[in-house]
């Protein structure tokens, strides 16, 4: 038997706007969660993606700085992930390793850059990554030969510079 579209909508907003699992906002509508899963999918494969406004939800739902940090996290999930895969590809060489980071501290900058305004506090952050930045284009450009022991290197000094960034405050 079809449940009444007031049962999809209050499922569907329990998982969208109050950030539910499925499991627990297919409950509340009193559905199984294969009927949830089911709407959803449904949903999705018209154009309603509740995955897609569940995190415009949550991002809309803080305040600016809670905003700028869940974009800044973001960030720095991606840095370390493409870390990773450096890290892991060995023969990659090292002029690819290099262009990649630079690639990537390029886009955090500007990301930081465009929040600067929000958090202040991310300016320090931004300027470590600006001059971090400058060193991965200049041995790249300069000692191309070094770019693996460069990648080695920067990873650990990543935690050095947010302690000292937090001294300098």
């Amino acid at each position: 038997m079809a449940k009444p579209a007031a049962i999809r909508a209050k499922c569907r907003k329990h998982y969208v706007f109050d950030r539910l699992s499925l499991e627990q906002a297919a409950k509340l509508a009193e559905v199984t969660y294969s009927t949830a899963k089911r709407w959803k999918d449904q949903a999705a494969s018209s154009g309603d993606d509740w995955d897609k406004l569940k995190n415009a939800s949550a991002l809309a739902g803080g305040s600016i700085e809670q905003l700028s940090q869940q974009i800044l996290t973001e960030m720095l999930v991606q840095f370390n992930s493409v870390l990773e895969m450096i890290k892991a590809d060995e023969n990659m060489p090292a002029v690819t390793r290099v262009e990649l980071l630079s690639s990537l501290m390029d886009n955090i900058h500007k990301s930081m850059s465009a929040m600067r305004r929000f958090l202040p506090e991310t300016n320090a952050l931004a300027i470590g990554m600006q001059v971090l930045r400058g060193m991965a284009e200049f041995v790249q450009s300069r000692f191309p030969q070094h770019g693996a022991a460069f990648v080695e290197i920067l990873e650990p000094f990543g935690d050095e510079l947010a302690r000292i960034l937090a001294e300098s405050k």
